[in-house]
């Protein structure tokens, strides 16, 4: 993150970040393992800017494999793919197109959770 920047007066001068300086301070936010309050006091920037860029980026966390079975014999006896996203299965077919999946698994993803 860049230096402190002051004005003529003494305050603190907005810094602009570019989306290397966003997605390193947020890799350094990830690897700390405080909360983003506790992050931003530490680095003087603000918890609304470190959410900004959160966002912008899509910064939902590490992208997690999942073993899908597609042996022959599992396509014989069932011809679809079932995926598990947060509590919800999902059956489709085999022949369903890949980008209507990740609209599916990303639409799932982002929907609201109950508290």
């Amino acid at each position: 993150m860049e230096e402190e920047s002051k004005t003529a007066d003494g305050r603190r001068r907005w810094q602009h970040w570019t989306e290397d300086q966003a997605r390193s301070a947020l890799e350094e936010l990830a690897q700390s393992g405080v909360s983003i309050a506790k992050f931003a006091e530490s680095k003087r920037v603000s918890v609304q800017r470190l959410a900004y860029w959160k966002k912008r980026l899509g910064e939902t966390g590490p992208t997690r494999f999942v073993h899908v079975d597609v042996s022959p014999a599992r396509r014989a006896a069932e011809p679809c793919i079932e995926i598990l996203v947060d509590g919800v299965v999902v059956r489709v077919r085999e022949e369903l197109d890949a980008d209507k999946l990740v609209e599916l698994i990303d639409a799932l993803a982002r929907r609201p959770r109950p508290c």
